[in-house]
């Protein structure tokens, strides 16, 4: 890519840097701008970034959890929860979405038996299907279970229900339950029959107790559960489900998912046998997979599934939080493996960063692409925000925060200065929802917008159009086809679904692989707590320059197999780990290699000062508020409209008068002059500490049909 050269000057709060830039970014017309590819899951071809939205061409998204990825006749397969089809692909990057209204839906599994491929869904029915032509969607019901066992008694069904098939032997099993209480059962099936084999075994109960991972913590909770209002004990049992099975070198591994989608916590956790039914073994290397923090937090209830090369993949559901009160289903993936040892493994670190997709490369340790996130606490520039949802809140990876514009009209556009040109690889925009119509009506479009790049903020090119987009996408990654070098990027709205306004939880820009660091950080403190050993505290001296650290952990120091990412902070407190074993933690610092941008909130987000406009008429009062903002010798000015006949007054909130009571007449109020018809200057002094910075003015000006108030906070001209 060629670069044309200037000089650009930019002096952030925390640091600066001399960057060299071309004035526009120039890009290969043949290439860009990337346009909507109507690929179904995954949306590129060498790479995935978590979270992944599920959608089946126009249709709305795929809320459906509980996935499962599975290799039958040498191709992919993912089916989701309550979807009455499935997808299915060769080679990961395209996939086919089959309609298959008689394969069996709920919590659905699939099992292949001697070459035919099966379907049931225990929570809701009792038929089993038979898959007469899978990539036609055609099945046909050939049995059903007569035995459904939850409890132990014949109710219920069999619950989060997931088959094995043991080849070696001919003998199928199935493993079921959903419980705070009960575990997780196994019993034999009968392969021609359908039918129970012996008695059901317990396989595993939950152990909060001892697994720190399979506690519920209140303050862990990111959204009340479909709405129902109630109060989270301090700790709670973790619901023990989702129990998935594979047979791997010989020993079998049962997989199950603790505590529950709607927590930040929600993971999967593993257990090892030598027989199917057991008995087995917890490996206290667990949780399998847990993400905690970023902008896709969660890992739980989905399966664990051997690609083409056999290497070791495990797919989950996360609760995805809209409006910081409610979710929608999405899916993260992690490459997994199983070491010398026989200990089963995930990993998530970088979790949420561009990762190689499956077959791309056959190490796990080696799937992440190295591509830093560029947009981490950024400076942003927005049309409009709604208080509350400040644009800050697009770039902060926090999976509860969301910046959204005042309306969902086209224009509506987020800036974000990376500080500096940057080789930026990959693209991915987490919508949230804000005022919505409430539909779920098949639409022509969905999220529709243009990404453009820039190296001076004003001359702009466009990489993504995507103002025609027909998927309903709620996380939407674009790996670019080939690097764009630039230092700005403006996301703008084209069209908002739902009538709801323009609402980002996430921008996200990820590259610069050569200037990227990872740095171990030496000297790591680690105190354990005495009382309680699932609770860890970890401190660490900052590393300049770092924008986040990965805290890895495990229970020897070359099996440092979990993980957390850290924001910001020098610090992780945690209560997640197994109460027996000791534990070994390294710190890894990263940076992406531009210089770091800290946000004044007082500027951005307000004093927490407001101005009251106090209207008196008659025996009526009404009182209008604006919080005031610090622009640092810009002078603030803050307007009240809709100005009628009336008595005033200006006030700072639960605080003195500033001006008035003044009784303005339709004389002052009504006209079209552009001229002030009241104007009080060198009220109040404002200031810091013992400097003043300036003094109150007060303005009225004339409209056609009702005047306005200007109050300015009028800085001094000599101010420092």
């Amino acid at each position: 890519m060629k670069k044309l050269l200037c000089i650009v000057a930019s002096l952030l709060i925390a640091s600066s840097c001399l960057a060299i830039a071309n004035a526009a970014v120039e890009v290969d017309p043949a290439l860009y701008p990337v346009t909507p590819n109507g690929k179904d899951i995954i949306q590129n071809p060498t790479t995935y970034c978590n979270p992944i939205t599920v959608s089946a061409g126009s249709e709305r998204f795929s809320g459906g959890g509980e996935p499962i990825v599975r290799v039958f006749n040498d191709d992919y397969y993912l089916t989701v929860s309550r979807q009455p089809g499935y997808w299915w692909s060769h080679d990961f990057v395209n996939w086919t979405y089959v309609e298959a209204p008689n394969m069996v839906t709920g919590i659905t599994g699939w099992v292949e038996i001697d070459g035919e491929l099966y379907s049931y869904a225990g929570n809701g029915t009792s038929n089993i299907a038979k898959a007469i032509d899978v990539k036609a969607g055609e099945w046909e019901v050939v049995g059903t279970f007569s035995a459904y066992h939850n409890d132990g008694t014949v109710t219920g069904g069999y619950g989060d229900a997931s088959m094995l098939y043991d080849e070696e032997t001919g003998r199928l099993f199935m493993y079921y339950g959903w419980s705070q209480i009960l575990g997780i059962r196994c019993v034999e099936i009968d392969k021609n029959t359908w039918q129970e084999i012996g008695e059901p075994v317990v396989c595993i109960w939950g152990d909060p107790h001892k697994h720190g991972w399979e506690t519920r913590y209140v303050e862990d909770n990111i959204y009340p559960l479909r709405q129902i209002t109630r109060e989270y004990r301090p700790e709670e049992y973790g619901w023990t489900e989702g129990g998935h099975p594979l047979k791997y070198n010989g020993k079998y591994y049962l997989m199950y998912a603790s505590i529950g989608y709607e927590f930040y916590s929600y993971g999967h956790g593993v257990y090892v046998a030598d027989d199917p039914m057991g008995p087995f073994t917890y490996l206290e290397d667990n949780p399998l997979t847990m993400k905690t923090t970023g902008i896709a937090p969660g890992a739980g209830h989905g399966a664990i599934w051997t690609d083409r090369n056999n290497q070791v993949w495990t797919i989950c559901m996360i609760g995805n939080a809209l409006d910081r009160q409610s979710g929608v289903t999405l899916r993260n993936l992690f490459p997994s493996g199983v070491d010398e040892d026989g200990v089963m493994y995930g990993i998530e670190e970088y979790g949420d960063f561009p990762q190689w997709l499956p077959e791309v490369t056959d190490d796990p340790m080696g799937h992440y692409t190295g591509w830093a996130l560029l947009t981490l606490d950024k400076k942003v520039e927005v049309s409009s925000e709604l208080e509350n949802c400040y644009a800050a809140y697009a770039v902060d990876e926090d999976a509860k925060n969301y910046w959204c514009a005042e309306t969902g009209d086209p224009g509506e556009y987020i800036t974000v200065d990376l500080g500096e040109v940057c080789d930026i690889r990959g693209i991915q925009i987490m919508w949230d929802r804000k005022d919505t119509n409430g539909s779920r009506d098949k639409l022509d479009r969905y999220h529709c917008y243009t990404i453009e790049a820039s190296d001076d903020n004003e001359n702009w090119t466009l990489i993504i159009d995507k103002s025609d987009n027909p998927q309903d996408l709620w996380s939407d990654y674009v790996e670019l086809p080939t690097p764009v070098y630039a230092r700005y990027l403006k996301l703008t709205n084209v069209f908002v679904p739902d009538e709801g306004k323009f609402a980002v939880k996430g921008f996200r820009a990820f590259g610069n692989p050569d200037k990227a660091t990872f740095t171990k950080v030496e000297d790591v403190k680690v105190v354990r707590s005495e009382r309680d050993r699932r609770i860890v505290t970890l401190l660490w001296d900052e590393v300049p320059e770092a924008e986040g650290y990965l805290v890895r952990y495990g229970i020897a120091p070359d099996k440092l197999y979990n993980s957390y990412m850290v924001y910001r902070d020098s610090y992780l407190h945690f209560k997640t780990l197994n109460v027996d074993p000791e534990y070994y933690f390294e710190v890894e610092a990263w940076s992406s290699g531009t210089p770091r941008y800290v946000e004044n909130t007082f500027e951005t987000r307000g004093r927490g000062a407001e101005l009251d406009l106090i209207k008196t008429v008659g025996e009526e009062r009404t009182t209008t508020r604006i919080m005031t903002y610090e622009t640092y010798g810009k002078d603030e000015v803050y307007v009240f409209d809709n100005i009628t006949p009336g008595t005033y007054q200006l006030r700072h909130t639960f605080g003195v008068g500033i001006w008035g009571p003044e009784e303005l007449t339709e004389a002052e109020l009504i006209g079209t002059g552009t001229e002030p018809t009241i104007e009080a200057l060198n009220l109040s002094q404002f200031g810091n500490n013992n400097t003043q910075w300036g003094t109150v003015e007060v303005r009225v000006y004339p409209g056609e049909e009702a005047g306005r108030i200007e109050v300015t906070l009028n800085y001094l001209d000599d101010l420092e």
